[in-house]
């Protein structure tokens, strides 16, 4: 148990300063390209903090632990959308625009309802689902960054080669190098969620713990890790538009890039599953953030902005969601 927590807190180190890497790289990058915030969170931070998932979910349907892979998923995307955004809110309020919330907010809820229809209605993902899914995401992602100079900010043009590592200011003129740090802040976020989903698995198992509530919590937590890093971090630099992007594009990518890859290799079958309840709620923690969006423009009759708010006391009550989750698991 000792050289688990040993294990356990290494892991977490390596989660930060990976997560410092990918996300000053990615703000120094979208200067750069002049891509928008959550257009650069969406696709390439999303990629990035998505890689711990696809690892433990291909390895999981691999050895025929269906439920397993598919439940790594399910959870992470519930934390996604419940923990991690609750808590980045609760660090800052996260403002955006209408536009924002359509190129990348309703996409999300039409995945999220095709996937949970293919889960109650098809019970299987194989080669064609995964196919087509990787297709998809190809095809969406040329969409965000053709669409990505439409909401550019003019302040966000400003030290385009200014790249910061914990508080020092690097001045990088070149992309490929910014490209190589992004690979190597996402490496070393592979490896820190490694470590930390063995040592969890280990430290579970030792307080015996079922499979099912390993999946759904301490593991798909695990794996939320990065995104729960890299949101919060991008928050205190007060770039939550990167955020927002990060999450609501990591949930995205866990259905499309997750699945599709993995599926294109080993078929999973979630016929006999007992995750329906879980992927049902998934939907609906989706769908809560609708009401986030617009409850203020309802109430407020006077409010003629083009930007939406999650306040402080949204995000509390999404955290709030998450930990009532966690215990209907549980129990």
């Amino acid at each position: 148990m000792n050289l688990s927590l040993i294990i356990f807190f290494s892991a977490l180190i390596l989660l930060f300063v990976g997560t410092q890497l990918l996300v000053n790289a990615s703000i120094t990058l979208s200067n750069k390209l002049s891509i928008n915030r959550i257009i650069i969170g969406f696709t390439i931070v999303s990629l990035a903090t998505s890689l711990p998932e696809f690892f433990v979910t291909l390895s999981s349907s691999l050895r025929g632990y269906y439920d397993f892979a598919i439940g790594n998923i399910i959870g992470s995307n519930i934390s996604n959308i419940s923990l991690v955004l609750g808590v980045t809110t609760l660090i800052t309020p996260v403002v955006f625009s209408k536009k924002e919330i359509y190129l990348n907010y309703f996409p999300l809820v039409l995945i999220s309802v095709v996937f949970v229809l293919m889960f109650i209605f098809v019970g299987v993902f194989n080669l064609l689902s995964g196919i087509v899914s990787l297709l998809i995401l190809i095809t969406f992602n040329i969409f965000l960054f053709k669409k990505g100079g439409d909401v550019v900010n003019i302040e966000d043009q400003k030290n385009v080669d200014i790249f910061v590592f914990f508080g020092k200011e690097i001045t990088i003129k070149k992309l490929s190098y910014l490209i190589l740090i992004l690979f190597l802040g996402a490496f070393i976020l592979w490896i820190g969620s490694e470590m930390l989903i063995d040592s969890s698995k280990a430290i579970a198992t030792k307080l015996g713990v079922s499979d099912r509530v390993i999946s759904i919590s301490l593991v798909a937590l695990g794996t939320s890790l990065p995104e729960l890093f890299a949101s919060i971090y991008a928050a205190y630099k007060k770039e939550a538009q990167l955020a927002i992007g990060n999450l609501l594009g990591s949930n995205i990518f866990n259905m499309l890039a997750v699945i599709g890859a993995t599926t294109s290799i080993q078929s999973i079958n979630v016929s006999s599953s007992n995750l329906l309840p879980d992927v049902i709620i998934m939907l609906l923690i989706t769908l809560l953030l609708l009401p986030c969006f617009y409850i203020r423009k309802i109430l407020s009759v006077t409010d003629n902005s083009n930007t939406m708010l999650i306040s402080k006391s949204e995000g509390l009550c999404l955290v709030i969601t998450y930990v009532l989750y966690i215990g209907f698991v549980i129990n």
